[in-house]
């Protein structure tokens, strides 16, 4: 698709990998709606990128339903979702409550899927549409202390598989793509503490322009799946 034909929602909008997707397709003279739980935040990105503003949590159903509807209205019609909304909890199994483990799930993958299923249903009724879920690479291996977080991408990832079979004949283009590491707030968000920065790690713009791309490719063909490493992360 042409990007300036694109009105997109972009979950977990209001920094990071969200923020930079919302800020290329803007850029490209599209309508983009960014969505986050933080109001003043969200607003401050908002203006700042020239998107539109509406704070949604994605783990709550009625906020997810009013988000899709809302966006519809404010941009008179809707083709593109960017499910990027997520966090990360990392705990050895010994010490992961089944309450950490359900939160997790809760944003990371049942709010994908809610949000992925309202706009699904816009899609389907105008025969077209794109969903690009934003993975990891913890959803293609897991490690020490990732049960949660792995176990909501590698669900994730079985989900989009599903959507892309079901949604395909409807020209419905369902992608995914599994960043490395990439230098955002998510490891301080996660208790890791500050980090400093590293120029031979991913930044954020990096996956925007990566999301953009497989935007951006002919509406006749779409890439189901891509990964972006660090070429030499020291």
């Amino acid at each position: 698709m042409d990007l300036k034909d694109a009105k997109a929602i972009v979950t977990g909008g209001s920094s990071g990998i969200g923020k930079e997707t919302a800020r290329h397709i803007a850029k490209a003279g599209g309508k983009v709606v960014i969505a986050a739980r933080g109001k003043d935040k969200l607003n401050h990105a908002a203006n700042e990128i020239g998107a539109i503003p509406i704070p949604c949590d994605v783990g709550k159903e009625k906020q997810v339903i009013d988000l899709v509807l809302e966006a519809i209205d404010e941009m008179d019609g809707y083709n593109v979702l960017i499910n990027n909304a997520g966090y990360g909890h990392f705990s050895k199994l010994v010490n992961l409550s089944a309450s950490e483990f359900e939160e997790q799930l809760r944003v990371n993958t049942i709010g994908a899927m809610m949000v992925a299923r309202e706009s699904a249903k816009h899609f389907i009724r105008q025969d077209y549409g794109n969903i690009i879920n934003v993975s990891s690479t913890a959803g293609k291996r897991g490690f020490e202390g990732g049960t949660a977080y792995v176990a909501s991408k590698f669900a994730l990832g079985g989900m989009t598989e599903c959507w892309r079979s079901e949604l395909r004949s409807h020209n419905i283009r369902v992608m995914q793509i599994n960043p490395s590491e990439v230098q955002t707030s998510f490891a301080e968000n996660a208790g890791m503490g500050e980090r400093k920065f590293n120029e031979t790690k991913l930044i954020a713009e990096d996956i925007g322009k990566t999301i953009c791309d497989l935007l951006s490719l002919p509406d006749r063909g779409f890439i189901p799946e891509t990964s972006v490493w660090a070429t030499n992360p020291k």
